[in-house]
C-alpha cells in the first residue's frame, strides 16, 4: 500500500519499476541478537526496487522503495526508503548507537527525485520542496545506514525508534550505495536522556501487548496489568456523566475524577496533571475521558492542530501511553452523549431484527481510496465476520455508488460500524455529500454506529462551528436518539497515505489483534502508521469523539447472555467467579468487577475455564457489592451480593447479630436466593409484588444458624419484586427485577 501511495503522490508519471536487489536467501528484516554492552540488533535488506518518474518543477528521476518498507526521507531530500523499528532501552540515561558491522556496495548512478510532502485529502499539493543544502553537496545522504530517530515512552517501557537506511546517494554525482546488512548496539550513558521513564512498571498493560509484540529486545515481566481510568472535566460535566463514570467503576476499573476547577483550566494544567498521574500513581491511567468541548476541557494545540493525542503522550513525541477520547459536547448535550455510551454498554438495544453485524465501507474514487475502502471491508468481513457493503463508484471492486439517500437508509436500518475514506470538510463528507443536516434527519434511534472517518477537517472542533464529528455525537436526545456512538476523525487537513495506514491498522488492531477497546485499536493504528510513514502530524491531528474504553457489538443478535456462579457474599479474601454462557459454555477473557458504592474492590479476567479469583483487600462498608461481568460481543451481567466486614466478631462464619439476604438481579427464569442467620430459629422468607401481595413463600419453618440457599422459580410476570426475610427478631428486604 505504501509503495502505491508514493507513486501517486511523488510521481506524475511512472515509466518503469523494477527490482534491483533481492537477498540471495531468506533473511529476517530486523532481529534482536541479545545484549552485549547494550541491546544488539541486526537489519537486513530483503529486496529493493526503483521507480522512475517525474516531479513537476524538478524533472525526471528515480525513487527507491523497499517492498513492505517505509519512507525514510525528509521532505526535499533524496527519496530513499527505510525500515523503522522500536527497540527497548533502559528507563534512564542518554542513548547512543554504535555500528558493529555492515555490508555496503555500489549499486550504480541514479538521479534521485526529492521527497515531496504528502498531498492532503482535498487534493492540495505544496510547492516544490528541494533541500539545496543536501542537493548541492557531494556528501552521501543519508550519511549513516542506521540512526536513532527518537526516544519515547511507550506505556511500560522506554523505546528508541531506530531507522535502517539501506540506500545512500551522492546528490551531485548520483553514485548510489546499498547496505544489505548492518549490526549495531544501543549504548546507555550516565547523562540524563531523552524521555526517561520515571516509574517502575509492574507488568505489561493489557491493551499495549500487541504493540509490545513489535518491540525488539522486549524485557518485561509476564504479569499482565490494567491501568486506571481517569476522567477530566468541570464539576458540572462530571455530574452530567455520573452514570457513565459509575459504570466504568462497576466494570472493574479504578476510576479517578479530576475537575478543572481543581487541576486548572489551561492545556498546560491538564497535561501536567496527567503526566504527574502517570509518573507517580501506583496504578497510572490507561484510559482518559475528557468531558466536554473546548469550552470545558481546553484544546491542546500543536501549532494550529487540535491534538487530544498529546494528552496521552508522556514526555515528548507522538506515541500515546494513555488512550484518550473526548465526549465533545456542551453542557446541553453532555448528559445525552454520556447516556448514549452508558445505555449501549449496559442495556444493548436489541429490536426484532439484528443490526450489530452490519457495517458499510465508503470510498471516494480518488487516490487509492477504492482499493483502501475495499481492504477495510475485507478486514471487517473476514476477520470480524460482519456483513459489510462497499459503497464506492468504482466497478473494479464491486462497490455501489454512494448517495445521501442510500447511506441514510443503511444507517436507519441499523449499522454497527461505518468506515469512510475520501474528501471531507468541517461539516460533511464530500463523497456522498452527507452533512450535518443529514445527520440530524436520521431516524436510527439507539442503533448507533461507530464511525472511522479518513477525511479532512471532520473533527475540527476548536473553531466555533459544529463540526461533522460533533454532529454525529450530539444530534438527537435521550427521548429521540440518533447519530453515532463514537467518531474518529482529523482536526485539520489530513494527508493521503499516512491516514490510509492509520485506518488500516486501526481495523487490524481491533479485528485481528483483538484489541476490543476503540481507543486502544486507534492508538495501535497511529503507531503502526508512524512506523511506515514517519508522519508525526498524522498522529496529532486524529482524535476520538466518544469514550476510549468503549467496545462495539459486531455479531449477529440476539446477543448471548452471560451467566456466573459466585459466593453469596463478599468479604476480605478471595472471591472466585465462574463465568459461562446460558448454554454452560465457559467464557475466557471476561472482565469481572466488584464495586461497592464509588469504590472498586477488585477486578480480573477469566481463564480458559471461565474462572477468575479476585483478591479483596478491604470491604469499606456493609453496603451491597455490585458484581459486573462483561465480555466482547456478549450481553453483560450485573448482580448484587451482601458485604461482610472484617474486624467483627463472628460465629459460624456469620457476623454476630447479622441477618444477610441476597439474590442476583435481574432474575431470568430462576434464581438462587442466599441468606444467612446468626442463630437457629423460625424464619419466614417470602416474595412480594409492588402491591404488597405475597407471590410465593420460599421458607416458613425452623432453620439452623449459618448460610442457606433456596431456589426460586420465578414463574411470574416481569417487574419489580421484593424478598423479605424475618428471623432472629430482624427483618431484611431486598428488591429485584424479574425479566419476562
Amino acid at each position: 500500500m505504501i509503495r502505491i501511495v508514493a507513486v501517486v503522490l511523488v510521481l506524475a508519471v511512472s515509466a518503469f519499476a523494477g527490482i534491483v536487489y533481492r537477498a540471495p536467501q531468506p533473511v529476517e528484516t530486523a532481529e534482536y541478537l541479545g545484549t552485549d554492552g547494550g541491546p544488539v540488533v541486526e537489519f537486513n535488506l530483503t529486496a529493493l526496487e526503483t521507480v522512475d518518474g517525474y516531479v513537476s518543477g524538478y524533472g525526471s528521476g528515480t525513487v527507491f522503495r523497499v517492498p513492505g518498507g517505509g519512507y525514510g526521507a525528509e521532505v526535499g531530500t533524496p527519496d530513499v526508503p527505510c525500515i523503522r523499528r522500536m527497540v527497548q532501552i533502559p528507563n534512564t540515561g542518554d542513548i547512543s548507537l554504535e555500528i558493529i558491522s555492515s555490508e555496503t556496495s555500489v549499486l550504480g548512478n541514479y538521479s534521485v527525485l526529492p521527497m515531496q510532502p504528502f498531498m492532503d485529502r482535498n487534493g492540495n499539493t505544496s510547492p516544490l520542496k528541494v533541500n539545496e543544502d543536501v542537493y548541492s553537496t557531494s556528501e552521501a545522504y543519508p550519511s549513516s545506514p542506521v540512526v536513532i530517530e527518537s526516544v519515547s515512552i511507550l506505556r511500560d517501557i522506554r523505546v528508541a525508534w531506530v531507522r535502517f537506511n539501506p540506500v545512500s546517494v551522492n546528490p551531485v554525482t548520483g553514485e548510489t550505495h546499498i547496505t544489505t546488512n548492518v549490526r549495531f548496539r544501543l549504548v546507555s550513558g550516565s547523562s540524563q536522556g531523552e524521555n526517561e521513564l520515571l516509574r517502575a512498571p509492574s507488568g505489561m498493560t493489557r491493551s499495549y501487548i500487541p504493540l509490545y509484540d513489535d518491540v525488539l529486545g522486549l524485557q518485561l515481566t509476564d504479569a499482565v496489568v490494567d491501568g486506571s481510568y481517569l476522567v477530566i472535566g468541570p464539576e458540572e460535566a462530571v455530574a452530567l456523566a455520573a452514570d457513565l463514570i459509575q459504570w466504568k467503576r462497576e466494570k472493574g476499573y479504578e476510576v479517578h475524577v479530576a475537575t478543572t476547577e481543581t487541576i486548572g483550566t489551561t492545556s498546560s494544567d491538564v497535561d501536567s496533571y496527567i503526566e504527574d498521574a502517570f509518573n507517580t500513581w501506583t496504578n497510572p491511567p490507561e484510559y482518559c475521558l475528557l468531558l466536554g468541548d473546548e469550552g470545558a476541557v481546553p484544546v491542546y494545540w500543536v501549532g494550529s492542530t487540535a491534538s487530544d493525542n498529546q494528552y496521552g503522550v508522556i514526555g515528548t513525541g507522538v506515541d500515546p501511553s494513555i488512550h484518550v477520547a473526548r465526549l465533545c459536547s456542551d453542557t446541553g448535550s453532555l448528559a445525552y452523549t454520556a447516556w448514549k455510551v452508558f445505555s449501549y454498554e449496559t442495556d444493548p438495544y436489541e429490536p426484532a431484527s439484528s443490526w450489530f453485524q452490519f457495517g458499510i465501507s465508503i470510498g471516494s474514487t480518488d487516490f487509492q481510496d477504492p482499493l483502501m475502502s475495499w481492504r477495510y471491508k475485507q478486514i471487517m468481513a473476514n476477520d470480524g465476520d460482519m456483513d459489510v457493503t462497499l459503497y464506492c463508484d468504482n466497478s473494479a471492486y464491486g462497490g455501489i455508488p454512494p448517495t445521501v439517500a442510500n447511506i441514510s437508509e443503511e444507517i436507519n436500518d441499523g449499522l454497527s460500524l461505518i468506515s469512510y475514506i475520501g474528501h471531507g470538510g468541517i461539516t460533511s463528507w464530500v463523497t456522498t455529500g452527507f452533512n450535518n443536516s443529514d445527520v440530524a434527519a436520521l431516524t436510527n434511534g439507539r442503533m448507533l454506529p461507530w464511525i472511522s472517518s479518513i477525511a479532512c477537517n471532520n473533527a475540527e472542533f476548536g473553531g466555533g462551528t459544529t463540526c461533522f464529528g460533533e454532529a454525529w455525537l450530539n444530534s438527537g436526545s435521550i427521548a429521540d436518539p440518533r447519530g453515532a456512538i463514537g467518531f474518529m476523525g482529523a482536526s485539520v487537513s489530513s494527508p493521503v497515505g499516512p491516514t490510509d495506514s492509520l485506518a488500516l491498522y486501526q481495523f487490524k488492531g481491533y479485528f485481528q489483534e483483538e484489541m476490543y477497546h476503540m481507543g486502544a485499536a486507534f492508538d495501535y493504528g497511529k503507531i503502526k502508521a508512524y512506523q511506515y510513514t514517519g508522519s508525526t502530524s498524522n498522529s496529532n491531528m486524529h482524535l476520538i469523539f466518544g469514550e476510549p474504553e468503549h467496545d462495539i457489538f459486531s455479531t449477529t443478535g440476539p446477543l448471548v447472555h452471560l451467566a456466573a456462579d459466585y459466593p453469596g457474599h463478599v468479604e476480605v479474601g478471595n472471591f472466585t467467579v465462574n463465568v459461562s454462557t446460558a448454554a454452560d459454555a465457559a467464557v475466557e477473557g471476561a472482565m469481572v468487577g466488584l464495586c461497592q458504592g464509588d469504590v472498586t474492590l477488585g477486578s480480573g479476567y477469566t481463564d480458559a475455564s471461565g474462572v477468575v479469583t479476585i483478591t479483596v483487600d478491604d470491604v469499606p462498608t456493609v453496603d451491597d457489592v455490585t458484581v459486573t461481568v462483561t465480555a466482547h460481543n456478549l450481553y453483560p451481567l450485573q448482580a448484587t451480593v451482601p458485604a461482610w466486614q472484617t474486624g467483627v466478631e463472628e460465629q459460624g462464619g456469620i457476623p454476630v447479630g447479622s441477618v444477610v439476604l441476597s439474590v442476583s438481579t435481574p432474575v431470568t427464569g430462576a434464581a438462587a436466593v442466599r441468606f444467612a442467620v446468626p442463630s437457629s430459629g423460625h424464619a419466614d422468607l417470602s416474595v412480594f409484588d409492588m402491591s404488597g401481595r405475597v407471590v410465593e413463600t420460599l421458607v416458613n419453618g425452623e432453620i439452623t444458624a449459618g448460610e442457606h440457599t433456596v431456589n426460586w422459580n420465578a414463574e411470574t410476570a416481569g417487574g419489580i419484586y421484593f424478598l423479605r426475610l424475618t428471623t432472629s427478631g430482624q427483618t431484611v428486604v431486598k428488591n429485584c427485577v424479574v425479566l419476562p
